[in-house]
């Protein structure tokens, strides 16, 4: 596991939403939550590639991640949080398997609500009397 080059020689962060690629379903991802990719966005990556039979990955320049290691997801959100001081926030998911677009369209939906971190706390806050 862990990252591997990237080695098809097809340059996929230029490519279309849901590009093939040597059997791959590419979507590129351009991340806009004001917090960048940090740990529970990483965690919230893996539990939800976890729950699909397609291997995923999350590739940003030299990095090809596999997105169901939190390991790997926290390497590759390491190296994105450099990448927002930058404001270079594109990266790409692939998957490669029978559940490949089920699975990208999850992920798309999980960055697309913010990796569900803006929801309000369910608890009360504690009023004064």
């Amino acid at each position: 596991m862990g990252a591997r080059t990237v080695g098809s020689g097809v340059d996929i962060m230029k490519g279309q939403t849901d590009e093939k690629a040597n059997g791959w379903i590419v979507r590129r991802i351009n991340l806009r939550d004001k917090h960048g990719l940090h740990m529970r966005p990483a965690q919230r990556i893996v539990e939800t590639a976890s729950r699909y039979q397609s291997e995923v990955r999350a590739i940003k320049d030299h990095l090809d991640m596999n997105a169901k290691s939190i390991v790997d997801m926290i390497e590759f959100a390491a190296y994105m949080v450099n990448k927002a001081a930058e404001d270079d926030n594109e990266f790409v998911f692939q998957a490669l398997g029978e559940d490949a677009l089920e699975a990208l369209a999850a992920l798309d939906v999980l960055v697309d609500e913010h990796f569900g971190l803006d929801e309000p706390s369910a608890r009360k806050k504690p009023t004064r009397p």
